[in-house]
């Protein structure tokens, strides 16, 4: 039986080779018919820069793989530029990096169509977002299952202190709550108290959050645990500023402590 010959594109000298002329944006440049295979297997004829060509594009220029890009509603996109977008969350303009496009297309596989909206930063910040906020759920189930385990109690007070601080979310007084079964269940838990104190000043209670952190800092007082010791040194920092804070002279009826709740 004759073995089945795999179709070859003709060279871009060859009489038979297709070549059309795109007006881009950066001038005339030729195009060739060529045959691409897609890691799914797929075969079909696109057109695509002609390697002549290459050396027409402008600094910095990124050559695609097109046979890497999944399609949406429009065609390939044979080479990536740095692009200038404004960011959809902050405002302020950012640069889409070639590189950055080559890797969303070709590597992550994004279809073609998509585009960065968010800069670096923001886009990061949503993440991490997203990431604190299924942490918080599945802190919330965990205690709500476990209301015996310290542990599971702590973590939502953890939880809810850091949805507090980067999002504004999450439930205050229920972290505090965790934060008091945490140490009842088990009293050398010294960090529900600084979750306690730092949930209190979220709440708006700083006489409350003082004696919180006070009583976290007396406590705390020998202990080696790294994260305690990392807590020791936020829970000094917070009073120092509250000292500061309490030091600085306010017009009169403007009050920076706020309402105090039992």
């Amino acid at each position: 039986m004759a073995r089945r010959r795999s179709r070859r594109d003709p060279s871009p000298a060859s009489p038979e080779a297709r070549v059309q002329v795109w007006d881009s944006e950066f001038g005339a440049l030729r195009l060739l018919e060529r045959t691409v295979t897609t890691p799914e297997g797929r075969s079909f004829s696109l057109w695509d820069l002609h390697p002549d060509d290459v050396r027409k594009l402008p600094p910095g220029a990124v050559r695609a793989d097109i046979s890497r890009q999944v399609f949406g509603m429009g065609g390939p996109v044979l080479f990536y530029v740095d692009r200038q977008r404004p960011c959809r969350t902050c405002g302020e303009d950012f640069v889409f990096r070639a590189t950055e496009q080559r890797y969303w297309y070709e590597t992550l596989r994004f279809l073609i169509d998509a585009d960065a909206v968010d800069c670096a930063r923001c886009r990061r910040e949503i993440r991490q977002g997203k990431a604190r906020a299924a942490h918080h759920a599945e802190a919330v189930a965990a205690a709500q299952a476990n209301p015996d385990d310290a542990g599971a109690q702590l973590a939502l007070a953890d939880s809810t202190c850091a949805l507090r601080e980067h999002a504004g979310g999450g439930d205050i007084d229920a972290g505090i709550a965790a934060a008091r079964r945490a140490l009842r269940l088990t009293p050398s838990l010294v960090e529900a108290l600084y979750h306690e104190g730092r949930l209190q000043a979220h709440a708006g209670r700083p006489a409350k959050a003082r004696e919180a952190l006070e009583a976290f800092l007396k406590r705390a007082e020998g202990l080696s645990r790294r994260e305690v010791k990392t807590l020791v040194r936020a829970a000094q920092t917070w009073l120092e500023r509250a000292d500061a804070d309490d030091a600085t002279p306010r017009p009169k009826g403007q009050d920076s402590k706020g309402p105090e709740r039992a």
